[in-house]
């Protein structure tokens, strides 16, 4: 399953509800980031440790948090 999005001005990436909906993400999932430069691609996938606290997602570096884009503006 692949999807294209294009990440923002301010680094977000958009993921319209309908396809959290079919991912089966939520806002306040932690995901695992990856980066595959040859591509220009980033995929992702839940972090196994949904309890992580907003110090701990930024020590690791590749995880995020799902937020509402109306929250974050």
């Amino acid at each position: 399953m692949s999807y294209t999005v294009e990440i923002t001005k301010d680094n977000l990436i958009p993921i319209p509800d309908t396809l959290c909906a079919e991912l089966g993400i939520s806002v306040g999932d932690i995901l695992v980031c990856v980066t595959d430069k040859e591509r220009s691609e980033i995929s992702m996938k839940k972090h196994s440790d949904q309890t992580l606290t907003d110090e701990q997602l930024s020590a690791e570096g590749n995880l995020t948090r799902v937020v509402s884009i109306e929250a974050a503006e």
